[in-house]
């Protein structure tokens, strides 16, 4: 079979042998290093026909008949293109993009900051299409499924993704680049702070980034990106309409979205309005786990010569429940929550020895109120403030890109970040604390010849956090401020032999800080149902990881395989005593460390079984338990997962069922209950309809399976997780 050639502008294109006919199939490729690009949209122009390259940059649309077709082909951190093709040729059309740093624009690839395709670790990209299919009100429930990725649920709304095992604040999660500046990674009944309906991509890193992201990304980087800031556009107005419905907890949402675009200069604006009760399980509706939000955004964007700039002014409003105090009807826990962001990025391009300048500044101004309710005998309703947060961040970072010298291609990093926290309420959890770090990294990729590039680089940060008292924590002399500086580095080599194989291997050592909840909680935590006790001699965690992968492509088969391993030391712990509080009845959770391993495994196939069929099977599994001593397992690590699923599509309409198989987990830390393995059977179905309207249906748990999440926070593990649901995503743009 002859290679893929490009397709260019005028010409006829450049084909292989293989496919149907009427088939019109092609890929998306990276221009510099010949990578699949996913999620690039392609639209042909005659039929306003639209699609999405997969996870292998593969698209096709079905029935065509001959003729002469222009494409235009789009995708994030790419310069669009438009082509001219003639069908039926020869078999699969190849269209190359080339990366708009040569431009000055934005790179966003989160694993590298040089914009390259070249991969060192396993990685995912989920494009605006597929989180439309996998709509849900959280960030956790979108990812949950997805290789290594599981999720931490208390209740819909603080559902928070979990990477091979590792959660809270070892998962960094960021917003177009920098750091959100919410508390959701501090405790389980905190949400991220972004509506999904606002993403139009997700990318997700598993395994250690803190590299390039210093301390919480020991376990892996989420990157949500949204188009809050104009970051390219063209003449003229564009915009979106969107819903999502859910039977499951009687939800609706619904997006407007709105752009236009000058010559130099853009405007956008978006709302978004949610709304569900509580969630319905097999037994029953699960109390204090309904939710409702209301989000807004308004971007501008300006460019001229060798500069662009881009400003996006963001907030969130949001309220849900709680399922802490399911067994008394008359109490109830809700959180309150709102979220200002206002973020900045510009670019310029640099004529000297660097090539490239990007700045960005962000602020985000968060509160949230943890509200205790009780319905008193005489129907009277009595609200206690139990917990208040306000946290302000400041963040900025500097990427240079260096000329090419040789086969050496790199780039320079500074950040500096500055959070200041208050606590308060009736039961405040910390003592207030002030921090900052300021972080200089280097990152070089090496192409040493044609098959083998190798990744150097090192980070070094420097981290101070100043613990104050408040109403609650008055003996300042119990606290220590602390002084962190400390150095993370990688060292990767990807392969690629041919076109069809790839091989990754990916070396770091990491690190990660306490947060001032792990040295110092000593209070009820009332919406996370525990009584959480710190530990202010807790050291930093420091992470020794390898990644291995292996990728094959063919025009039928894909699949790839991921070998994981990381060595922590310190490794921090929220478990289980087995003792109550008295006074509040609540568990009594400890924080405390030890030396740990967890390593596992990851694989996934898929199968074009005709042009029109996919098949699709996974499967992951984790494995955590203590390096010394008695070596007792780690709490709250995910079982074995095996995921099956199939899929007819024709590019007009899809539809296909899915199976996830979940197995036992008795593997347990002391004090921790182990959980049964469960199956649940899906459906996806939809249809695209003409000038970019779509339909999307999803069916979870079909079968209104009763099962218990071993990930599931709820105290009481007799309620089960949510039954039936049958979801409804309408989107529209124009």
């Amino acid at each position: 079979m002859a290679a893929p050639q490009e397709a260019l502008l005028g010409e006829s294109a450049a084909i292989a042998s293989a496919g149907s006919t009427e088939t019109l199939r092609g890929e998306i490729l990276a221009a510099d290093t010949g990578e699949p690009i996913p999620g690039a949209s392609i639209l042909v122009f005659e039929h306003e026909l639209g699609a999405a390259a997969d996870a292998d940059g593969v698209f096709f649309f079905p029935d065509m008949t001959a003729g002469s077709y222009t494409l235009t082909i789009r995708a994030v951190g790419f310069r669009p293109k438009t082509v001219e093709i003639r069908h039926p040729g020869y078999g699969l059309v190849s269209i190359r993009l080339e990366p708009v740093i040569l431009e000055g624009e934005e790179i966003i690839l989160t694993g590298s900051p040089l914009g390259r395709g070249i991969r060192y670790q396993p990685a995912q990209a989920l494009n605006r299409a597929v989180l439309q299919q996998k709509a849900a009100p959280s960030l956790g429930e979108i990812l949950d499924g997805n290789p290594g990725v599981s999720v931490r649920t208390f209740g819909s709304a603080p559902a928070r993704p979990v990477i091979r095992g590792m959660d809270g604040e070892r998962v960094l999660i960021l917003q177009n680049g920098e750091r959100m500046g919410d508390l959701s990674g501090t405790a389980v009944d905190h949400a991220v702070a972004l509506d999904p309906l606002s993403m139009d991509r997700v990318e997700v890193i598993r395994g250690p980034a803190s590299l390039l992201y210093g301390s919480s990304a020991i376990g892996g980087v989420v990157n949500l990106f949204s188009y809050d800031m104009p970051r390219e556009w063209e003449g003229g107005a564009s915009g979106s309409l969107a819903s999502h419905l859910a039977t499951v907890n009687d939800m609706g949402s619904g997006l407007v979205r709105i752009q236009h675009g000058w010559d130099r200069f853009a405007l956008s604006g978006r709302v978004i309005y949610r709304q569900g009760g509580d969630i319905r399980t097999p037994d029953g509706r699960l109390p204090d786990t309904a939710l409702n939000n209301l989000s807004y955004s308004t971007g501008m964007g300006y460019r001229t010569g060798r500069f662009e700039t881009g400003l996006s002014f963001t907030g969130m409003d949001y309220t849900y429940g709680l399922p802490e105090a399911i067994d008394d009807p008359d109490e109830k826990v809700e959180i309150r929550m709102s979220r200002v962001n206002i973020q900045n990025v510009s670019t310029l391009q640099l004529g000297g020895f660097f090539e490239n300048a990007e700045l960005r500044i962000q602020y985000s101004d968060y509160h949230h109120d943890e509200i205790e309710t009780e319905i008193r005998p005489d129907g009277s309703v009595d609200e206690d403030l139990e917990i208040s947060f306000d946290q302000r961040t400041l963040s900025s970072s500097v990427l240079l890109r260096h000329r090419p010298l040789g086969r050496v291609q790199g780039a320079l990093g500074l950040s500096a970040n500055r959070t200041h926290l208050s606590v308060g309420g009736d039961e405040a959890l910390t003592p207030d604390a002030n921090s900052y770090f300021l972080a200089a990294y280097l990152y070089e990729d090496v192409r040493l010849n044609h098959a083998l590039t190798m990744k150097t680089g090192a980070r070094l940060e420097f981290k101070e956090t100043f613990v104050r008292t408040n109403e609650l924590f008055t003996d300042g002399d119990a606290f220590e401020d602390r002084s962190d500086l400390i150095f993370s580095g990688a060292l990767g080599l990807s392969y690629s032999p041919v076109s069809n194989w790839q091989a990754g291997l990916h070396i770091a050592r990491a690190f990660r800080t306490p947060g001032v909840e792990e040295l110092y909680s000593d209070a009820p935590h009332l919406a996370a149902g525990s009584y959480d006790i710190g530990d202010p001699t807790l050291g930093n965690e420091i992470s020794h990881g390898a990644d291995f992968f292996l990728k094959y492509r063919s025009h039928r088969l894909s699949g790839e395989l991921s070998l994981f391993a990381n060595w922590i030391d310190n490794y921090i712990n929220f478990s289980p005593t087995g003792m109550i509080h008295e006074p509040s009845g609540l568990p009594v959770f400890q924080y405390g460390s030890s030396d740990a391993l967890l390593y596992g495994f990851e694989l996934q196939a898929n199968m074009a079984l005709t042009d029109q069929l996919l098949a699709n099977i996974g499967f992951d599994y984790v494995r955590g338990k203590e390096r010394t001593g008695d070596r007792l397992n780690l709490p709250f690590i995910p079982p074995y997962r095996t995921h099956l699923s199939m899929m007819y599509d024709t590019g007009k309409w899809w539809f296909g069922p899915r199976l996830r198989l979940t197995g036992t987990q008795n593997k347990v830390a002391p004090n921790e209950e182990s959980t049964d393995g469960y199956y649940l059977v899906g459906l996806d179905a939809g249809c695209r309809f003409r000038h970019g309207l779509s339909l999307a249906l999803r069916a979870d748990n079909l079968l209104n399976e009763r099962y218990r999440d071993h990930l599931s926070r709820v105290e009481d593990r007799n309620n089960p997780m949510p039954g039936r649901n049958i979801n409804i995503m309408l989107r529209w743009d124009f």
